[in-house]
């Protein structure tokens, strides 16, 4: 005991500051701990981010109707109607991101409120227009799976994806921009314009949310 300050003065080698020392270090091992564990967790949710941020965004109104007002020339003139080119969905390719997958039918089962889905190939909604080059949405989607549509978000703005069809044709379609939703948006279902593609795919940590990619119809071949 010091008689001049009052303060208890512990030597290193006394049981009392062995234990100090010792509660010192593992409050420092559980802190170094909890700042790992906080790490690890957090890495996905970084890699999520900016895997999303280098994608093109497209507006929350992306699948609102379109409808384009006729001029003066327009309203006396009538355009020239366009035959019709339609067919079922088959397969897809979007060959800057080495995706070539075949297509088949997806249906909505609304007792489950799930969609078909398989581990390796592409689901076309049937309730979707078919690809055409007159109008509408024609909706294609998958699993955020290495095999399947794992690579979307690395998209880039001007890419092609090439949709086969059952009868022959060939749909080339330039990729416009994409849209992070949640599964209860319909939107996409209302839309009215000039024909599009929209494929989806799973996306955030848990694959909680769904990315869209939609496509503007560039030619059939």
């Amino acid at each position: 005991m010091s008689k001049d300050s009052g303060a208890t003065i512990v030597k290193l080698g006394h049981p009392i500051a062995f234990i100090t020392m010792k509660k010192r270090t593992l409050l420092l091992l559980v802190g170094l701990g909890l700042m790992t564990a906080g790490l690890f967790l957090s890495a996905p949710q970084f890699l999520q981010a900016r895997q999303s941020a280098a994608v093109p965004k497209v507006s929350a109104g992306a699948f609102a109707s379109k409808t384009v007002q006729p001029t003066v020339a327009q309203a006396t003139t009538p355009p020239t109607p366009v035959a019709r080119v339609e067919g079922k969905p088959v397969h897809i390719q979007i060959p800057s991101l080495g995706i070539n997958l075949p297509v088949v039918d997806g249906q909505y089962n609304a007792e489950t409120q799930q969609w078909t889905l398989t581990k390796s190939k592409v689901h076309y909604a049937v309730r979707t227009p078919l690809a055409n080059n007159t109008g509408g949405n024609t909706f294609l989607y998958g699993h955020n799976r290495k095999e399947v549509l794992r690579s979307l978000p690395h998209i880039k703005r001007g890419a092609e994806a090439i949709v086969e069809t059952q009868n022959g044709y060939q749909f080339i379609y330039i990729f416009e921009g994409a849209l992070e939703t949640t599964p209860a948006d319909d939107s996409l279902f209302g839309y009215q314009g000039p024909p599009i593609l929209t494929v989806q795919t799973c996306s955030g940590v848990w694959n909680q949310n769904r990315q869209l990619f939609t496509f503007s119809l560039k030619e059939v071949r």
